[in-house]
């Protein structure tokens, strides 16, 4: 997956991702969605009202027309995750989902070029695959 860096107006950065380059080859297509995922590790958390996340603090990503959903699976335990959207000019989360060692949907149906962020509950960092 390629991945850039673009600076807003507002002073953020934006982790804009997008979609894997195809190989050459007409036997090779691009990567099917979780095929091949990348991995993440999440900031940590400071307390209950702030949850560690992903990507960092005042960045989004974006996603792509690879995956319909935004998918996640974590190497730990199970552990609750909402995904949070922009809208207008500020963010709105989805509820929480618990997800763990298996593929899951942190949201499902997301147009693509969707700005969003990642919150895990609790203040301890998750590791995982995703793909969006």
């Amino acid at each position: 997956m390629a991945a850039s860096a673009v600076l807003l107006g507002s002073g953020l950065t934006a982790a804009v991702a997008g979609p894997s380059a195809a190989s050459d080859s007409p036997v090779s297509p691009a990567r099917a969605c979780t095929e091949n995922a990348p991995r993440f590790t999440s900031y940590p958390g400071t307390g209950a009202n702030d949850p560690a996340y992903w990507p960092a603090r005042g960045t989004y990503a974006t996603t792509t027309t690879r995956c319909k959903d935004i998918n996640v699976k974590l190497s730990s335990a199970a552990r609750d995750v909402r995904t949070c959207f922009k809208k207008g000019s500020g963010w709105e989360c989805n509820s929480w989902r618990r997800i763990g060692g298996s593929w899951k949907l942190a949201a499902s149906d997301v147009l693509d070029g969707t700005k969003f962020f990642l919150q895990f509950k609790g203040t301890s960092r998750a590791t995982g695959s995703f793909d969006y």
